[in-house]
């Protein structure tokens, strides 16, 4: 089976995107997959995670979108986990979006045409990390994708409101630019089942999607995530027998056995 590559979108920031895609990628790694994992955005809280030493010369995915005859290889650099790797960001790549739409339609297939062919056949999974918006870079994330995870937090009626946006948007790809584009499932982040509000969310989550649009795994709300990504390491490195690193581990699987079904 060729590499997949799947997109992690929502409209509302603080949903858990960059914990998703940095815990996530690392748990398929350690199950002997081979991880990309792109920074699509701006603010580089991936790229941070991953590559936390600073280097004003690496290629970043300002090249990807501005340089036509870029190697992509030479933008992805190794992690510090074995078989993750990262195509990294720079802030400066926002600075692009005012002529890539002057560019448009064109312009949303530039990072499928540069990027695709050589994620899914050098690596089992690429994770996209996207901004959290509708703008340009998330559609051309979707243009390039299999799959899309929509991560959702449970402590925020808001983020409800981004999901059904995320879901929307969706569906328009698969109608106007990606046929082949899927929403694979939503993961449910922040969970504390002692509160009201998550009571709610995953109420109301459940009201709207069915079994199989909802990985059964879910992510618990943990302060050892804070402190992992202070620390500038994945849950699972920082404190394996946490709940979160268990959480992701077990979400690596159910992952795998869906996309293997």
């Amino acid at each position: 089976m060729p590499g997949l590559i799947i997109s992690l979108v929502n409209n509302k920031g603080g949903v858990g995107k960059t914990t998703t895609a940095v815990n996530l990628a690392h748990a398929l790694a350690l199950r002997k997959n081979k991880l990309l994992v792109v920074d699509m955005d701006s603010q580089c809280n991936t790229t941070s995670l991953l590559l936390p030493r600073q280097d004003t010369e690496r290629n970043t995915l300002y090249e990807v979108f501005s340089d036509s005859e870029i190697d992509i290889e030479k933008c992805i650099e190794p992690t510090e986990y074995e078989r993750l790797f990262c195509l990294p960001n720079t802030s400066h790549t926002s600075a692009l979006e005012p002529s890539l739409l002057n560019a448009l339609p064109g312009s949303f297939r530039i990072f499928r045409n540069r990027v695709r062919k050589y994620a899914c056949q050098n690596y089992d999974f690429t994770l996209i990390d996207c901004p959290p918006n509708m703008g340009f870079f998330v559609i051309s994330a979707l243009h390039a994708s299999d799959f899309v995870i929509v991560p959702n937090w449970a402590g925020s009626a808001f983020s409800i409101e981004g999901l059904l946006k995320a879901i929307d948007l969706i569906l328009d790809i698969q109608k106007n630019g990606n046929p082949d584009l899927k929403f694979l499932r939503l993961l449910i982040n922040q969970v504390d089942k002692r509160t009201a509000m998550s009571k709610v969310t995953i109420a109301q989550i459940s009201k709207h999607f069915s079994e199989n649009e909802v990985f059964q795994t879910t992510v618990p709300t943990n302060a050892v995530f804070q402190r992992a990504e202070n620390e500038r390491k994945s849950v699972i490195r920082y404190a394996p027998s946490s709940p979160g690193a268990k959480a992701f581990r077990a979400l690596a699987k159910e992952l795998i056995d869906i996309v293997n079904q």
